[in-house]
């Protein structure tokens, strides 16, 4: 598995710092955060239909020819893009996916990551990444400082899947999870943020069969403050369970485009990943 995590410490970072400022949060034991997480992910009742929760190892099962949901076939490379946010949540994706059989590359960004606004990555950016790890399928996760309005918006996410689409991958979009959106740094682009998951979806709904999207408020919630949304005390990242529990929900979703089953959480929710400096950094337990 090829794992990178890259940063851009020159674009604004302001956010990422404010996160770290504020102080620590005690999160439940990794352990027992692992053994909850069989239970974390939605029943065929409550998501409409699709798997459950998969037997360690199921993710292999599948043949990679048989195509899912969204006609997808099961990749063997994805490429993560995204914020700090996405940052902490590539360590148990990259595990996660790891279990399936499929090689995850994070260059989710510190402070940037994205796709319109002041920190957005330049189409030539993007497409030299894409050609470095040649994925099959690319997944980015709206970050923090998409800002510009609706219509800028959607323009920057089609051009996304369009690079995308050149070099021979799809594209899935993700919603940021409910953040603290109240300081004097987020408050006045409120309505950019409120506006990017709309725009999204609507980019994804112009290139049918090239771009997916998901909706992570099935998992998270809308409000930051709520014990489901499992922010750390920053009000913006997550720890160990938390970021546990987005790896379970994106790999199932996922999943059911692209014609797999993932892997038993017991199989890599106590990893090394739970040891990082990232987490360390935001005074997880």
């Amino acid at each position: 598995m090829t794992y990178e995590h890259r940063t851009s410490h020159d674009h604004d970072t302001h956010a990422v710092g404010r996160g770290l400022r504020r102080g620590g949060v005690l999160c439940a034991a990794v352990l027992a955060a692992a053994l909850a997480l069989t239970s974390c992910g939605s029943s065929p009742a409550e998501d409409g239909g699709g798997p459950g929760p998969a037997k360690a190892g199921a993710g292999a099962e599948r043949s990679s020819s048989v195509p899912g949901a969204g006609g997808l076939k099961k990749p063997s490379r994805i490429l993560w893009m995204g914020d700090s946010i996405a940052v902490g949540e590539a360590l148990p994706l990259a595990a996660a996916l790891k279990s399936t059989g499929i090689e995850l590359t994070s260059v989710a960004a510190d402070g940037g990551g994205a796709a319109v606004g002041p920190v957005a990555m330049s189409s030539g950016d993007v497409a030299s990444r894409l050609a470095s790890v040649r994925p099959e399928l690319v997944a980015y996760q709206i970050t923090t400082y998409d800002w510009g309005g609706p219509q800028a918006q959607q323009q920057a996410y089609e051009k996304l899947i369009d690079t995308v689409k050149a070099a021979g991958a799809r594209l899935v979009i993700v919603t940021t999870p409910p953040f603290d959106t109240g300081d004097d740094f987020y408050a006045p682009h409120r309505a950019d943020i409120e506006s990017a998951p709309g725009a999204a979806k609507a980019a994804v709904a112009a290139h049918p069969g090239d771009a997916f999207f998901l909706d992570a408020s099935a998992l998270w919630g809308t409000d930051f403050k709520a014990p489901q949304a499992q922010r750390s005390n920053d009000g913006t990242h997550s720890c160990q369970q938390g970021t546990a529990k987005f790896a379970q929900w994106f790999t199932t979703e996922v999943g059911k485009l692209a014609g797999f089953s993932p892997a038993d959480p017991k199989s890599w929710a106590n990893g090394d990943w739970t040891k990082s400096d990232v987490f360390a950094q935001l005074n997880c337990a």
